[in-house]
């Protein structure tokens, strides 16, 4: 499912940002899987390696 959110990543909308989150800021995206879905995800990004994670994904419908 990662492979999804990256496809899409250039048209999600962004929901949150939190640069002060410890360990690691991080920002909230509503994003569209391939098959319609909505959800929204969470990635944290890792200063010492330069590199966003995806920490969570929730699905608004459930």
């Amino acid at each position: 499912m990662v492979w999804q959110l990256l496809e899409d990543l250039e048209r999600s909308e962004v929901l949150s940002e939190r640069p002060q989150t410890k360990p690691n800021p991080t920002i909230e995206l509503q994003q569209t899987l391939a098959d319609g879905t909505r959800v929204k995800s969470v990635w944290g990004y890792m200063h010492g390696i330069q590199v966003a994670k995806l920490v969570t994904v929730h699905f608004f419908d459930r």
